[in-house]
């Protein structure tokens, strides 16, 4: 393990995100808030060490798998802790751990939040949250990657930090890669902005919520949430963009190439958009028929909610929490699922789903005709084995650990559906679950104990489980050969 070369690396990125961290702090300036300081100070800690870890380092170096997975996790636990200085210097938060949880669910687009009145925040802290979120959304590290050129190992970065399955490559340079992806996603966050002001969005509230949208983050500058605004036009364009946030970014390459069609023959967004569907009818009827609502209001709660639940944005047009058991019960299967592949949203992914359930059927198959020879097919392709036991392995490590975090989060005093929704939520990257930490409600009931198991399931869950728990294998640090 070269360690000289990851400290210059993670130092650099430092320094870029003292960067960052000048934007808010400009808006801090222009309405001359309080937060001028706070931002000053966090700027220079975070420039300072980076400065100290690019001196320390080595500039020139071979990057491995290795390296890889170090300087991913390395990064996302340097920037959640420098993250948190800005609430901790301004007073939006009590303690520093509240700062990390809140910076945590930033980065890693979950969506929920400590802050139980968002709206007495100053701008550029409200700024910061949500530029969080966008920056975590495509990722730091992709990010990273198109301000380093030619760096030697660059996909080991990029494999260990994009969502997904697998890490589909649009083009064949992983720089390349990364500028499309992060073009795409600037543009489509632009155009967010823009229709968002056209129906009624000031122009501070439609960047943060673009932000959030596009990063299917959740964190909104009302207390309320969407639900503030109670526009029918605000609701349908973030119910589009939340859409196409949970889809492939690579796939969107694909179609600007080849055509808008190439979306929609897609599998994996046909069961994406077949599972919104139904899971909206659902509800809709559940909503109409047990509580009596009107058609057309529960379908469009019905429609905002299960869009937001399954990109894992976790925005709120309405208090979910007082829906029908079956409602609530559908939301928390969706929790669990996720968005697409390659997507900004967190979860299972649809991919996965598909090929598990592929995988079960062809077992069914194999055990009426044991002497079969029978693949798993996807999109007319036989699936190699080696991603059917990755998914496998994926679903496993996914279920273990909310089980875990369930029984933890259980210990600190929690209802069991509370615990079990705080956990998916959060591993999930969801957002809001139910009861005291609801869609009308915050996670500042949580106790230290419970925040800390919840910080942890927001960046397992963000990094796809395996770019964390490689690191605790002995292995990983001691063995050289095959790296």
């Amino acid at each position: 393990m070269n360690y000289s070369f990851v400290e210059n690396i993670l130092g650099r990125l430092m320094i870029a995100y003292a960067g960052f961290m000048g934007i808010p702090f400009l808006v801090a300036l222009i309405w001359q808030e309080g937060s001028i300081l706070s931002f000053s100070l966090s700027i220079i800690v975070t420039l300072v060490a980076g400065v100290i870890l690019v001196t320390h380092g080595q500039k020139e170096g071979r990057m491995g798998v290795r390296e890889g997975f170090v300087i991913v996790a390395g990064a996302w636990l340097l920037t959640s802790l420098a993250g948190a200085l800005p609430y901790v210097f301004s007073g939006a938060v009590p303690t520093y751990l509240d700062g990390l949880f809140e910076t945590v669910s930033g980065l890693t687009t979950t969506g929920a939040s400590v802050i139980d009145n968002v709206e007495i925040l100053p701008k550029s802290i409200l700024l910061w949250r949500s530029l969080t979120h966008w920056l975590g959304g495509m990722g730091i590290i992709v990010l990273f990657i198109v301000f380093l050129p030619n760096m030697t190992g660059a996909v080991h970065l990029f494999n260990a930090e994009v969502p997904g399955p697998i890490s589909e490559r649009v083009l064949p340079r992983i720089r390349d890669n990364a500028l499309k992806l992060w073009q795409i996603y600037l543009g489509l966050t632009v155009v967010q902005i823009i229709l968002l002001i056209l129906v009624g969005m000031n122009l501070f509230d439609a960047v943060n919520h673009s932000f959030a949208t596009m990063a299917t983050g959740g964190f909104s500058t009302k207390n309320t949430s969407i639900a503030y605004y109670d526009n029918l036009g605000i609701e349908l364009i973030i119910i589009v963009f939340m859409i196409i946030a949970g889809g492939n970014f690579g796939l969107y390459f694909q179609a600007w190439r080849s055509g808008i069609s190439k979306v929609f023959k897609d599998l994996e967004f046909q069961f994406y958009l077949l599972i919104i569907a139904v899971s909206t009818l659902l509800i809709t009827l559940s909503l109409w028929w047990t509580m009596g609502q009107g058609g057309g209001t529960s379908l469009r709660q019905a429609l905002f909610q299960v869009v937001s639940i399954i990109t894992t944005t976790g925005y709120a047009s309405a208090d979910f929490d007082q829906w029908p058991s079956v409602a609530k019960i559908i939301l928390f299967s969706l929790m669990f699922i996720g968005g697409s592949a390659g997507s900004t949203s967190g979860g299972i992914k649809v991919f996965r789903v598909i090929v598990l359930f592929k995988l079960a059927w062809t077992e069914l198959k194999r055990a009426i005709h044991p002497k079969a020879v029978i693949n798993v097919r996807f999109t007319n392709k036989t699936v190699d084995p080696v991603v059917l036991n990755t998914v496998s392995i994926f679903f496993f490590l996914f279920i273990a650990i909310f089980a875990v975090a369930t029984l933890l989060l259980a210990a600190t005093g929690l209802e069991p559906f509370v615990a079990m929704s705080a956990a998916v939520t959060t591993l999930g990257n969801v957002g809001p679950g139910f009861g005291v930490i609801g869609p009308t409600t915050t996670f500042s009931s949580i106790n230290p104990f419970g925040e800390s198991v919840l910080i942890f399931c927001m960046l397992l869950g963000r990094l796809e489980l395996f770019t964390l728990i490689v690191l605790i294998q002995p292995e990983f640090w001691r063995s050289r050969k095959g790296w």
